[in-house]
């Protein structure tokens, strides 16, 4: 299994969840930096379809209205999972992004093995549980 943070989270969240991911071996699951494999500024029409050959799920906070919406259909069609980080109103600071991240983190890799692809879940601070989109 292959999770990918993309560019809109830090490379300090993406590299933190590989290295405590990594004391897990046995779960073979990678983390991966968007910007590390397909380069910084790269377009989701480049990396979101190389993410899906390797059936990779993505873990973003861009929530762009018209965005999503574009994002959404191009991993609808390459069958991939996503995953909207929503912040409140105020926004989160950095901690309470490595919160919600660390938190999420079993019921990420759980959605991902079971859910048929494509699938997308938004993230909110005030659910307990991920709706799906």
């Amino acid at each position: 299994m292959r999770i990918y943070f993309d560019e809109n989270f830090s490379q300090s969240v993406a590299f933190g969840m590989r290295e405590f991911q990594q004391a897990r071996r046995s779960e073979d699951v990678t983390v991966v930096w968007v910007p590390d494999e397909f380069g910084r500024g790269a377009a989701d029409e480049e990396w979101i379809p190389q993410i899906a050959s390797k059936h990779g799920v993505v873990l973003t906070m861009d929530l762009n209205i018209h965005r999503i919406a574009a994002q959404w259909e191009l991993c609808r069609r390459n069958k991939i999972g996503l995953f909207f980080f929503k912040p409140p109103k105020a926004g989160w600071s950095y901690w309470h992004i490595i919160y919600e991240v660390v938190n999420r983190w079993e019921e990420i890799k759980n959605l991902t093995a079971v859910q048929k692809k494509p699938f997308g879940y938004m993230v909110e601070q005030r659910r307990k549980r991920m709706r799906p989109l």
